[in-house]
């Protein structure tokens, strides 16, 4: 399951029957579901596009940055289906629809909790707009781990907005994020931001001879 950056979220891959791992699962599950948590209890699943592929366990759905989703991954150690090597890339629902996506700029991509920092967006369809974030993890084992999508207060004049950071570690814990601004249905490319600083410090590599640091 990978939570999109309109709010909706995406769910694919896994089986129809039987649990994930070993020859464990079949009838894998072809088709794409997506849930959206605005409609009425009863109608926020809707059927989407399917694939041949089957994608069992150990397989993947990862935001891209520019809004599609990548499905990878199958490796359910299993003779009935062997481990999969194909990627896919999944276009959702809101980029199908053939509109421009909004260009966004940041300046500074380290926010403070409640924060308040200037974007520059340049909107090609004149709609509402709205600003989301969206928890860069890992994709495993069935959903993106503390997967989050949160709508940040903004405030526009002309093409500047002014966006208000995530008050705090309860509602958005210490890490990187994907800021996407939305243009009715349509998102932007996502720009990379870090939200909360880095309180475990995980960006303090050993300063030792002949070691290159990996970091962003």
């Amino acid at each position: 399951m990978a939570a999109l950056p309109d709010g909706t979220y995406m769910i694919l891959n896994g089986a129809h029957q039987g649990v994930g791992g070993f020859g464990t699962a079949s009838d894998p599950n072809f088709n794409a579901l997506l849930y959206d948590p605005s409609q009425p209890v009863g109608s926020r699943f809707s059927i989407l596009a399917n694939t041949t592929i089957a994608r069992m366990y150990h397989s993947e759905a990862t935001l891209l940055p520019d809004g599609r989703v990548l499905v990878s991954g199958s490796d359910p150690e299993d003779a009935r289906f062997p481990e999969e090597l194909r990627i896919e890339v999944y276009i959702p629902p809101y980029l199908s629809q053939g509109l421009t996506q909004p260009i966004v700029t940041v300046l500074h991509n380290d926010w403070a909790y409640g924060g308040q920092y200037q974007i520059t967006v340049q909107s090609f369809q004149g709609q509402a707009l709205r600003v989301s974030l969206v928890g860069a993890v890992s994709s495993t084992h069935g959903n993106t781990m503390g997967g989050r999508v949160i709508f940040s207060e903004f405030s526009c004049v002309g093409p500047v907005c002014t966006v208000t950071a995530p008050p705090n570690a309860q509602v958005s814990p210490p890490g990187w994020h994907q800021l996407f601004v939305l243009d009715g249905p349509t998102p932007s490319h996502s720009v990379f931001l870090r939200i909360g600083g880095d309180p475990a410090q995980l960006g303090n590599w050993p300063n030792a001879t002949g070691f290159n640091p990996p970091g962003v």
